[in-house]
């Protein structure tokens, strides 16, 4: 508890006792018993004084993305007949200097605030705290400190460009299918069948001249086609790309999960370490954008997709990849039935060579990013035409 200060003074007070009673200057007594005492007066200052602050810390946002403005505010109040006594806060902050602020005293019954700005220019999750109160006497003689606030996390989303969403999945009748928890039987768009009426089958589709030449009800079985999943590729190999050319890929990736989730669309997100996420709802949508933002590049040099075979749905979308795309290309179409519908963003890493198109894939399905080229421009101008 004692400070550096406390630590010198308790010393000097030891030794002015030993030459009182070598010199035997009664004296030298008086001032040893003065400096402990003030130590002692220091200590039991703190003790008494250290509860009095009270600190509550909240972010917001706590989940924001790339760029953003996130605050940490602290709500200081004097739950005491006393003022505070000037403390001193720390936070710590993950990747950058800690924040550090001294605290003047507040008076009994009053509260205060004060914030810090916390940088969000690299998505990532970001750990702060914990934070500390540092209690000191006037003296500087005796000091405490105190976890005052527990850790708190901001996770920071990848940086998101405002694009088209790619070409409709499975086509644009599957997303004209009634998905209302609400419907009452299945809905379609196209007449199929007439078959027997089964209990349970939605009344509104009793085909009744039918019924009334048969005498037993029928109903019409309509043909319902399947729905399609916008599907998001990306590359997580780190023999494919350098880190700043990564960067861009998550953040062209997570554009286009959040142009096709305003559109309404099933995303599925796969990477080629074997994860494969799929969201129906604009909440699970999050979820994906909350894994790209902690995604890191992996050492293996080898594709591990996560296809599934005989899985139904109509996929299109984006494969976002830097070099050796054929490799990632062929991977795709070993395990898919077909990738029409999907283009393929190729960034370019630096001091590569362009590639305007691949074997594997029409030059007007190839997005090649070049180091330097806007990513958002690039996209537009394919999808568009």
């Amino acid at each position: 508890m004692p400070t550096r200060t406390g630590i010198t003074t308790l010393v000097f007070a030891v030794l002015f006792l030993a030459a009182g009673r070598v010199f035997a200057i009664f004296e030298l007594y008086i001032v040893a018993a003065a400096m402990l005492a003030l130590v002692a007066c220091a200590s039991l200052w703190v003790v008494l004084n250290w509860r009095s602050l009270r600190v509550h810390r909240a972010v917001h946002p706590d989940r924001l993305h790339a760029g953003a403005s996130s605050t940490v505010t602290l709500d200081l109040s004097n739950e005491r007949l006393l003022p505070t006594p000037v403390a001193r806060i720390t936070d710590k902050v993950e990747g950058t200097v800690r924040a550090d602020a001294q605290v003047p005293p507040i008076r009994r019954h009053a509260h205060t605030r004060a914030s810090y700005r916390v940088p969000t220019e690299t998505r990532g999750r970001i750990e702060i705290g914990p934070m500390t109160t540092q209690v000191t006497d006037p003296f500087g003689l005796a000091s405490s400190k105190r976890t005052s606030a527990p850790d708190a996390s901001l996770l920071v989303l990848p940086r998101i460009d405002v694009i088209a969403p790619p070409p409709q999945p499975g086509g644009s009748t599957a997303q004209k299918v009634d998905r209302s928890p609400n419907r009452v039987g299945t809905n379609g768009e196209e007449f199929a069948a007439l078959r027997s009426y089964v209990t349970g089958d939605d009344l509104r589709k009793v085909h009744w001249p039918s019924s009334a030449r048969t005498g037993d009800l029928v109903v019409r079985n309509e043909y319902i086609p399947e729905h399609g999943h916008s599907m998001i590729l990306l590359d997580v190999r780190a023999s494919a790309a350098d880190p700043e050319t990564f960067e861009k890929m998550v953040s062209a990736a997570a554009s286009i999960v959040v142009a096709c989730r305003e559109r309404g669309d099933r995303v599925r997100l796969v990477t080629t370490d074997s994860v494969d996420h799929t969201a129906d709802t604009s909440a699970a949508c999050d979820a994906i954008l909350d894994l790209l933002a902690v995604v890191e590049q992996t050492t293996t040099a080898s594709v591990s997709l996560p296809f599934k075979i005989g899985r139904t749905g109509a996929e299109a979308g984006a494969m976002v990849v830097a070099s050796d795309a054929e490799t990632l290309i062929a991977s795709v179409q070993r395990g898919r039935k077909s990738t029409a519908g999907t283009f393929v963003v190729q960034f370019q890493p630096v001091g590569a060579k362009a590639n305007s198109g691949t074997a594997r894939l029409p030059s007007g399905r190839m997005i090649t990013i070049e180091q330097g080229d806007d990513f958002a421009v690039a996209w537009s101008r394919a999808v568009l035409r």
